[in-house]
């Protein structure tokens, strides 16, 4: 069953709130929702699959759900720093910098289990096929019964 657009709102409404929650059903995963303490200061959405999250599910080379690139969000760092780049461009210039170190201007790219906002989680699911919507805070859709 798909998320109807009153839903998204009303979802997005309450995941900006400091006591939230949310789950979904995504293939044969349950997704929960919940804010988490970053630090003293700052809070985030935190995604749990199948009510956990382990640290082997951050590197690309260790086994983890299917569905982690789908419900985590897709972080991209610079191999190197700008001032980096920068100091090599003006020692070799631009295209010699380029020949010497051909990974000069590659990024990686990585999945984190938080969200800084939920405008930008509602947007990475709305993209998503096959998402049920289970429950928002107390509400509850779709008759689910957890076994």
């Amino acid at each position: 069953m798909t998320i109807t657009k009153e839903q998204w709102i009303e979802l997005e409404k309450h995941l900006t709130g400091y006591f939230c929650s949310a789950i979904f059903k995504f293939g044969e995963f349950e997704i929960t929702v919940t804010r988490g303490r970053v630090s003293e200061s700052k809070t985030s959405l935190v995604v749990y699959v199948d009510d956990v999250i382990k640290g082997d599910w951050y590197s690309k080379d260790n086994e983890r759900p299917a569905c982690i690139p789908d419900v985590w969000r897709k972080r991209t760092r610079a191999k190197y720093t700008a001032k980096s780049i920068k100091e090599a461009e003006k020692v070799w210039g631009k295209r010699r910098a380029k020949k010497e170190m051909p990974e000069l201007y590659e990024k990686t790219e990585y999945h984190t289990c938080d969200f800084t906002t939920a405008k930008s989680l509602v947007r990475q699911y709305k993209k998503l096929d096959g998402l049920e919507l289970i429950k928002i805070g107390g509400k509850t859709y779709n008759n689910y019964i957890k076994v």
